[in-house]
Formats: C-alpha cells, sequence, structure tokens
C-alpha cells in the first residue's frame, strides 16, 4: 500500500468487520472488554490487521520471495490474516478482540480476504 487513501479504506473496512463479526458470529467472537468499547477495540484492531497486511509485501520483497499469480497471493494474504487475527485475540486484554478458538480466526481470516479482495478490485485504483 503505498498510497495512504488505500490505506484508510482497507483499516476502515477491517475496522468494520471486526465491529460487525459479533452480530454474525454471536458468542465465538467478542469486541470491547472493561478497557475499550467495541467501537474502539475494532478501531484498534483493524488498524493492527492493516498494518500487518500493508507489511507483507515488503517483507515478501526483502525475503526475496516471488509470488507471481493472483491466487499465490491470495493464499499468502489468508495466511497474514488468520495469524494476525489470532495474534489480536490472543492480546484480547490490549486490543478488546476476543475469539473462542483458533477455527474463528480461519473463518475471519476468510472473510477479511474476501472483503479485503473486493475492496482492492473495485475501490482502489488499477495500478500501472
Amino acid at each position: 500500500m503505498k498510497d495512504s487513501r488505500g490505506f484508510i479504506v482497507f483499516w476502515l473496512v477491517n475496522s468494520a468487520i471486526f465491529y460487525f463479526s459479533p452480530f454474525m458470529f454471536g458468542i465465538l467472537v467478542a469486541t470491547g472488554n472493561a478497557r475499550l468499547a467495541p467501537f474502539m477495540a475494532s478501531i484498534i484492531s483493524g488498524f493492527l490487521i492493516t498494518i500487518a497486511d500493508a507489511l507483507t509485501l515488503p517483507i515478501f520483497e526483502r525475503l526475496g520471495i516471488e509470488l507471481k499469480d493472483e491466487w499465490q497471493w491470495t493464499l499468502a494474504y489468508l495466511f497474514v490474516n488468520v495469524l494476525s487475527i489470532w495474534v489480536i485475540a490472543r492480546y484480547a486484554d490490549l486490543t478488546g478482540v476476543g475469539i473462542t478458538n483458533a477455527w474463528v480466526a480461519v473463518l475471519l481470516g476468510v472473510i477479511f480476504n474476501l472483503l479485503q479482495w473486493v475492496v482492492w478490485r473495485t475501490v482502489l485504483p488499477k495500478r500501472k
């Protein structure tokens, strides 16, 4: 993400997913705790997962990992999203987002991946 507009759009989408996930998944996902309101927990956690996604490409380039096809990038970002959600949930006292088990992180990771792909394809301008 080389432009700030793309970063902000992804941050908003990621935060919205965190905010509405308790409504979609009931007791499997919790946002908010004694320290953070659900809205603030969603904003913070959305920011953290956006940072993780933004760092993926530079880290891959630094490590010399070359992914040529879109499906390879999709799997790479799925892994990053699932891992990020799991780490965010492990630190629920600080982030305000909790999940019941690792499968919920996988399910949320798929949803994050799908919606990020839609934003990437529709909202953000094509790179030349």
